[in-house]
């Protein structure tokens, strides 16, 4: 199958090659989350979200303040009238189709009945014409409903996830700082861990899409994923393998825009015989967000299965974007070796407590691999789309001298479960939406980078690490 990758220019990834083509921004957004009655024959309606609009709405003050600190550009009164207009014309649908029913029992009993009085005809011709009537104004609000669906719905889905209220408004909070700060380096002391890893021999690097680990750095990146794997299944954890490939709808589901080749890497079938229907692969990795919602969507989960605990070890491929801030060499690459943990909960109690752990859980993985590192909690401004919260853990890069991002745990509560339908059934038969966390234990070529410019001289594999190679060479 020929596919076309919507990125700037040909390049070769490890797993194959990745083509060139035009991306058209001036086409219709198209939903494939809530896909409307006018595209259903389009597009495969896999599922339909729940919307939870109301209870969004219902403390618009509060929301108002939150998309402030978020610093997003929406007008929260006009959406809410928006709402309402949908939800008054859908009222009126449902009303005609009840009215319909009746009307459609009263013309069978009639057609059915084996005297009919003059009456009885005049009766018949009467309803026939009020179900005639009925049926074009059915039409003409189904095809109302259809524009809205694709001008109200597709933007309220675009409302963020409601901020935690350990979330800081404005200013990122240092929770914890382990080790010594390291001191800021003279300029001419100053390498890049690609200059490094370039003289050690250790890496191979072209351009964000085309790099290789070598020797040392290779064998170290097996080792890493491996202790982290250790790790998290002395904690029960349990470990499976994502995707690498998911569908458009998971994509929205996780909050991402599903057309913007900025935000997943689009595979488009060059056979497809309807090239503009916006349901297409996404090339996103295993340990990926959407490869792991991919898993539950539309499920209802026993109870008593829950808490649900995974991760999964391999890539996330993420498109790069070039601009004049953006961070260079092994710290922005497009293709990264990680470990990605996903939780499935009952409620918001649960995923304060295991979050917690799971935070921990991270925390002792830094302290086996590195002397310094910082546990940050985002500000609301930084969030994604999806987040309730979320905790980095940081490296110092003497290069940049900045801290970079080399994992994080984020909080999503009921957002992916009530896009995707995830949920479970208590014991009364209420069926209740599953919380969600989520985060990526660890991006090997960010560690690499820091661990390379806190050494110049010589990649200084963590203790830990070493332990683990001998004793697989001794098995081996």
């Amino acid at each position: 199958m020929a596919t076309k990758l919507l990125i700037q220019r040909i390049v070769n990834l490890n797993h194959g090659f990745i083509k060139n083509v035009c991306y058209k921004s001036s086409k219709k957004y198209v939903s494939t989350l809530h896909v409307s009655g006018r595209n259903a024959n389009k597009i495969c309606v896999f599922l339909s979200p729940y919307l939870d609009f109301d209870e969004r709405f219902n403390d618009i003050d509060g929301l108002q303040k939150e998309i402030k600190l978020r610093k997003l550009n929406m007008d929260l009164i006009e959406m809410k009238k928006s709402w309402d207009f949908y939800k008054s014309i859908e009222t009126k649908y449902l009303t005609l189709e009840n009215r319909k029913k009746e009307m459609s029992k009263m013309l069978t009993s009639l057609i059915n009945k084996t005297e009919k009085t003059s009456n009885d005809e005049e009766e018949l011709v009467k309803l026939r014409l009020q179900f005639k009537m009925i049926m074009q104004d059915m039409k003409t609000i189904k095809e109302m409903l259809w524009d809205l669906d694709e001008t109200v719905i597709e933007k309220l889905l675009k409302l963020p996830n409601k901020l935690d209220d350990r979330t800081p408004p404005s200013t990122s909070m240092i929770l914890q700082n382990v080790g010594k700060s390291p001191a800021i380096l003279l300029d001419n002391n100053k390498k890049s861990h690609i200059e490094i890893g370039e003289k050690l021999d250790l890496i191979q690097y072209k351009d964000p899409m085309n790099y290789y680990l070598l020797n040392d750095a290779a064998m170290f990146e097996f080792e890493l994923l491996n202790f982290a794997g250790k790790m998290l299944n002395d904690n029960n954890i349990m470990r499976i393998t994502g995707s690498d490939l998911c569908r458009s709808v998971l994509v929205e589901g996780s909050g991402l825009n599903h057309e913007n080749p900025l935000d997943t890497f689009i595979l488009e079938n060059d056979d497809e015989s309807v090239m503009d229907i916006s349901s297409h692969m996404h090339l996103v990795g295993g340990t990926s967000l959407s490869s792991m919602l991919g898993l539950h969507a539309k499920q209802l989960i026993k109870l008593d299965n829950l808490p649900i605990k995974y991760y999964s070890v391999g890539r996330q491929y993420t498109p790069v974007v070039s601009n004049e801030t953006m961070l260079s060499g092994l710290f922005s690459v497009g293709q990264a070796s990680t470990v990605n943990i996903f939780l499935i909960l009952k409620d918001s109690m649960e995923c304060t407590i295991e979050f917690d752990k799971i935070l921990q859980i991270i925390n002792n993985f830094y302290n086996n691999i590195t002397n310094h590192y910082r546990v940050v909690m985002r500000s609301a401004p930084e969030l994604l789309t999806c987040e309730q919260m979320r905790v980095s853990i940081e490296l110092w890069s003497p290069y940049f001298e900045q801290y970079i991002e080399v994992a994080n745990l984020s909080l999503h509560g009921q957002y992916f479960s009530k896009r995707l339908l995830i949920g479970y059934e208590t014991t009364d038969q209420v069926k209740e939406f599953v919380s969600i966390i989520s985060g990526t234990m660890l991006s090997v070529p960010r560690i690499i980078g820091c661990l390379l410019e806190e050494n110049p001289d010589k990649f200084v594999i963590p203790s830990k690490i070493l332990q683990q190679l001998s004793d697989t060479m001794n098995t081996d």
